[in-house]
């Protein structure tokens, strides 16, 4: 597979360490061939089996959840420690923990596979994860994460979610994929192009570490919003389309997710009812629920106002808001979606994050103070019918 990727390489403004996980390429660890093409490195700091990076970036997610509910269970006695993370009436509980399958209409650029996607259900990443399967027709099946124990993911060096297990069909070995944007883009790599070699596809996304301005090391995956395509067959219109898909991509993981806790923990009364939403999906035992909801929200409330300074919201973060939907807006324009006349990975990522608040005040605010609302519908529609499912991918349109 002629996969260029004429990004690989790319320095990020940091001071690059050459460590025993770094040793091919002089700067991102890749070795690249004669042909253009990449392979994968024994000692890159991906595992072959196992997509393992602890990355700093914030496309892991769960943070603000499992921050809030942990608090929430130290500041209480026995009972509080332990929650219980059964949800919704049609899930059915395993030993792996409470699993659910979601039933699409498979896409026609994909073999035979299982999917599981290990989540906090809640969280903005995890919905942004899903938002992708679920728009491509991806059958999945949902293990949920046990907050504070995690111990469905126990099995794991990484410990954020999502994490996403795929088992090819005709094979006894699987392959972990971890954040929620190299997950979107290693699933969309491997079904635009032809040749479906998900170990190779993983390669394309190495572990890269850094030195930021104060000598501390920080860890990041390469490339993790860009979908690999062959560069000799892709059209100059569909490369400036790409390159505005990953612009967005990264505004969403970098920019507008950090908008989201300041604004649900705006108030003491929004972070009640945060966690009493929070409390209710989740089977909680009633001196668990209290613990969660008065302890987790206090504890948040205070978290957020540091959110607030640290992203340099405006007073009212309200208003920061508004203005990076306004933001978003404007970057559609006057098209059905950010991609045109269907969603591209930038318009699942804004949907999915959104989705995750739609019980909340926040959410209706946005869609009262802003003109959201056509696109959040639009792209909604689109993500529960599966429109993407029987839409041909391969070389990339």
């Amino acid at each position: 597979m002629a996969a260029s990727v004429w990004n690989s390489c790319r320095n990020v403004g940091q001071k690059f360490v050459f460590t025993p996980l770094l040793r091919n390429c002089s700067q991102c660890g890749v070795a690249q061939s004669s042909k253009t093409s990449l392979r994968p490195l024994k000692d890159a700091g991906i595992q072959r089996r196992e997509l393992s990076s602890r990355t700093n970036g914030p496309g892991s997610g769960g943070q603000w959840l499992r921050l809030g509910l942990g608090v929430a269970g130290l500041t209480a006695v026995s009972g509080a420690g332990y929650i219980t993370y059964k949800y919704r009436q049609a899930m059915a509980t395993t030993a792996d923990g409470p699993v659910t399958t979601a039933q699409c209409q498979s896409s026609v650029d994909l073999p035979p596979m299982k999917v599981t996607l290990y989540q906090y259900l809640t969280c903005p990443f995890c919905c942004k994860t899903r938002a992708f399967l679920e728009y491509y027709g991806i059958d999945f099946q949902v293990v949920e994460v046990n907050p504070l124990s995690r111990r469905e993911i126990g099995w794991s060096d990484y410990k954020k979610v999502p994490i996403v297990i795929v088992e090819l069909d005709g094979k006894d070995d699987k392959q972990q994929l971890n954040d929620s944007s190299v997950i979107i883009s290693i699933l969309k790599t491997f079904m635009v192009n032809t040749h479906k070699d998900l170990d190779n596809i993983v390669s394309y996304y190495p572990l890269m570490v850094t030195q930021d301005a104060n000598g501390k090391e920080v860890r990041e995956i390469a490339n993790k919003h860009w979908v690999m395509v062959d560069l000799e067959t892709m059209s100059e219109e569909y490369g400036k389309r790409r390159r505005a898909e990953v612009k967005w991509r990264k505004w969403v993981d970098d920019h507008f997710v950090h908008m989201l806790a300041p604004n649900i923990y705006r108030s003491q009364a929004e972070a009640l009812q945060a966690f009493d939403y929070i409390t209710n999906v989740q089977n909680f035992g009633p001196w668990e629920k209290w613990a969660a909801k008065y302890g987790g929200s206090a504890i948040m409330w205070t978290i957020a106002k540091r959110l607030k300074s640290k992203y340099q919201l405006k007073d009212d973060v309200r208003e920061s808001l508004y203005d990076a939907a306004n933001e978003w807006l404007k970057g559609v324009g006057k098209k059905k979606f950010m991609g045109g006349s269907q969603p591209n990975l930038a318009d699942l990522a804004v949907y999915g994050v959104l989705s995750s608040i739609e019980d909340f005040d926040t959410f209706r605010d946005l869609m009262e103070n802003t003109k959201m609302r056509p696109w959040y519908e639009r792209t909604k529609k689109a993500v529960k019918t599966h429109a993407g499912a029987n839409t041909t991918h391969v070389h990339a349109p």
